[in-house]
């Protein structure tokens, strides 16, 4: 399994390049992991929220979710996210159990600090994605909205408090009721927190 070039992961960051341009910078080794992946899920190659989740699964690993993916796919995963957690000397599911207890405008104040986050929110169709389910099925979990849109638990974990975010920048801690619960509403709305989030 290819390793994760934290060069090259930096430029994705900062939009510099895309997820399919970032594997593609990796080298072959990776490019092959990732078509093996594409056909181990059922992704089409060339497509860029899919090539999202696969770069995402390797910064920040994942685990089996009742078994739904082949054991070979996790074990890749694994291994892989271990190696970059070491090389980043970072633990992200400190980050998960961190944000849940904050409130909407203490994470506001978190996100804003971290410009590859919001650079990666800015053009993340699977943030829309999960914030829209988000909205239209507040009660729901993380796995049955992981199942519904067909992204990976890491993903989902990676977006799950926008909401806040939203809350935390546009209400200041109160809440946000977009006009309509539809994909441009929603992607208007990010854009626009993030925008607040980045004059601060």
């Amino acid at each position: 399994m290819a390793k994760v070039v934290k060069g090259l992961i930096g430029k994705l960051d900062r939009e510099e390049i895309t997820n399919l341009q970032c594997i593609t910078m990796h080298g072959q080794e990776m490019v092959d992991d990732y078509k093996e992946w594409c056909q181990v899920l059922g992704f089409d190659e060339g497509d860029e929220d899919g090539a999202e989740q696969f770069i995402n699964e390797l910064r920040y690993g994942d685990e089996p979710d009742d078994n739904d993916w082949p054991q070979e796919v996790w074990d890749k995963i694994n291994e892989v996210s271990n190696e970059a957690l070491e090389n980043a000397g970072t633990d992200d599911g400190g980050n998960q159990t961190k944000e849940s207890n904050l409130s909407s405008v203490e994470l506001f104040q978190e996100w804003r600090k971290d410009k590859g986050k919001l650079d990666s929110l800015k053009t993340s169709e699977n943030a829309v994605k999960i914030t829209l389910w988000r909205y239209q099925n507040p009660l729901e979990s993380k796995k049955a909205c992981a199942r519904a849109l067909n992204i990976t638990k890491n993903n989902i974990k990676k977006w799950w408090n926008i909401r806040y975010f939203i809350d935390g920048a546009i209400a200041d801690g109160g809440h946000v009721h977009p006009i309509r619960l539809e994909h441009d509403v929603i992607k208007r709305t990010i854009l626009q927190a993030v925008e607040i989030a980045e004059k601060e």
